[in-house]
């Protein structure tokens, strides 16, 4: 993916093969004139990506402010701007969906409907499918949709806007039609696909080691207690490791994939009410929960093979701007494992945001603009363009 406000549109790797209600296995093309001027061309590209970039800071900073009108007016702005600009490159068989699509922010703009963080998914993912479809399209490749397929879509963002109310189950409906990811698998399915997985310690040669072989048992006994983790240790540590490969492996794989495994282990002992809580922590309970990195981290450092996995899940929820615990620590002094696992940790968290509450995951999109969106912040800058670049050559890790 490319970086937020990348002056260019980049095929996405979330959502261009997916067919909507099971689409017909024909594709819809969509003509565009061949001689165009190249400056045109230009011209487009960089204001669509201008564009996208724009609704995509947008609907995060709605996230945090539903009720703004003057974010939402900028929103149905950038979105027409999209809309207007594709008949001057012959994308004339695209326009319905962003007629759709403000259709939807109409009645968001006049208060007839309330923006929610469902909705905001709803929107992200459907323009997102939007730029992929444009950018096939410019390229002369078939879309990626058919025919009927495209008209469902455009109809489930015409549908929501003529809801009466907020109807959270039509929202959800829309949000895995959108993206099929989004549809939280049942227990027995969980458990299963964490059966089926792979075990990422055996890319790296790493599952004889009998540490890790006990660690590896030792969470995903831990994740048992709920099936919304089941499967989370796999994908954290196929994640970490991956980062860590692509950087050049400058943390010991072995230290890592310890740290990986048992940065959340204290978590494991937390009430589920707690863990699954609505709304703000008391202070008492968030003293709870930001005691879990010293009870691990004491925990494995009496073993002393593990020192330096330890020292990492002791700063895993350090930040680069000092904004983090226990330590309120730097980015220069954090160490590197601890820096990837942070950006792993809010990955996870951010696509299986509340998935006890509205029964679905948040779209992966949504997680990577946050984790764009904090580099220099929260994370290192050099740690986000390494994540950038392990989802890119490794897109499967972002879909488990």
């Amino acid at each position: 993916m490319q970086p937020l406000g990348a002056p260019q549109i980049a095929t996405g790797f979330l959502y261009c093969k997916q067919d909507l209600n099971r689409a017909p296995s024909f594709a819809m093309h969509v003509a565009r004139p061949e001689d165009l001027e190249t400056d045109l061309l230009d011209e487009f590209r960089y204001e669509c990506a201008e564009q996208f970039a724009l609704c995509e800071k947008l609907l995060l900073e709605l996230e945090h402010q539903p009720g703004n009108t003057e974010l939402l007016r900028q929103l149905f702005r950038a979105v027409h701007t999209v809309k207007g600009n594709l008949d001057y490159v012959g994308l004339h068989t695209l326009v319905p969906l962003p007629q759709a699509i403000e259709e939807l922010l109409e009645p968001l703009r006049s208060g007839d409907i309330e923006f929610d963080s469902m909705l905001g998914d709803v929107l992200l993912v459907g323009l997102d499918r939007l730029r992929n479809m444009i950018a096939l399209g410019l390229a002369g490749q078939d879309i990626g949709i058919g025919e009927a397929a495209f008209k469902t879509l455009c109809q489930r963002f015409i549908d929501l806007a003529h809801a009466k109310q907020a109807n959270p189950a039509e929202r959800r409906e829309t949000l895995v039609a959108l993206d099929p990811q989004t549809q939280l698998p049942s227990q027995a399915q969980a458990q299963a696909q964490s059966q089926q997985s792979a075990n990422p310690l055996a890319d790296y040669q790493l599952q004889d080691d009998p540490d890790l072989t006990f660690f590896l048992g030792m969470i995903e006994s831990a994740e048992a207690r709920s099936h919304f983790w089941a499967g989370r240790c796999r994908r954290q540590l196929a994640l970490c490791l991956a980062m860590n490969d692509i950087a050049g492996s400058p943390i010991p794989m072995e230290q890592l994939a310890a740290a990986a495994l048992l940065h959340d282990f204290g978590m494991a002992f937390l009430p589920l009410e707690l863990l699954h809580k609505d709304g703000n922590f008391s202070s008492e309970e968030r003293r709870m929960i930001q005691c879990h990195p010293r009870q691990t981290h004491e925990m494995l450092r009496r073993m002393p093979r593990w020192q330096e996995a330890a020292d990492i899940i002791l700063c895993h929820h350090e930040h680069a701007d000092g904004s983090g615990y226990p330590k309120h620590l730097h980015e220069n002094d954090i160490p590197a494992g601890a820096q990837i696992i942070d950006i792993v940790d809010t990955f996870e968290a951010r696509t299986h945001e509340r998935a006890h509450q509205t029964l679905s995951k948040r779209p992966v999109i949504r997680a990577i603009l946050e984790i764009n969106n904090q580099a220099g912040r929260q994370f290192s800058q050099h740690w986000v363009e390494i994540f950038n670049q392990t989802l890119k050559s490794r897109p499967e890790l972002a879909r488990d």
